[in-house]
């Protein structure tokens, strides 16, 4: 047992430097955005290309990556292993599914690759969906156990 408590203590540490790190993380992707931004208002008289507008995509959606990780990071560190971890990995999935859309090329990528994507994205996306049913159905076991469970339900439910 005293193993046991040894490892979460090594590993709540761990996340906290992860943690500290991934606030490095966040501040590139952030200066990354404002400097892409900041050049494409610049560029005014220019009319503004896709590319530039993947670009600035690409840096708002490393950002929001970027911060879902830490907040899942920051969940390991408090120790809070329930399903709202599993659900943040799973929405960083998604968003990392949609920033690779965003930024392909569609005249150069395979059918097979975008099979493959598509794929990938409806997987997770059913994972979304299994652990919302689950979450929902340990809130409505939570709230049985608190009410009692016994009682009997009325003609409205």
């Amino acid at each position: 047992m005293h193993l046991v408590k040894l490892y979460f203590r090594f590993e709540r540490l761990v996340a906290h430097i992860l943690l500290f790190g991934m606030v490095g993380v966040v501040l590139l992707t952030l200066w990354s955005f404002l400097r892409a931004t900041g050049l494409a208002l610049f560029d005014l008289g220019q009319p503004l290309e896709y590319s530039a507008f993947q670009t600035l995509f690409d840096r708002v959606l490393a950002a929001i990556i970027a911060l879902e990780l830490a907040h899942s990071i920051h969940q390991m560190a408090l120790g809070d292993h329930r399903l709202a971890q599993v659900r943040t990995v799973i929405v960083i999935g998604v968003l990392a599914v949609v920033r690779k859309l965003i930024l392909l090329e569609v005249d150069h990528t395979s059918g097979a690759f975008l099979a493959g994507l598509a794929a990938t994205f409806i997987a997770l996306g059913g994972l979304l969906v299994m652990v919302h049913f689950v979450d929902s159905r340990e809130q409505k076991d939570a709230r049985t156990s608190v009410t009692g469970g016994g009682e009997e339900r009325s003609a409205s439910d």
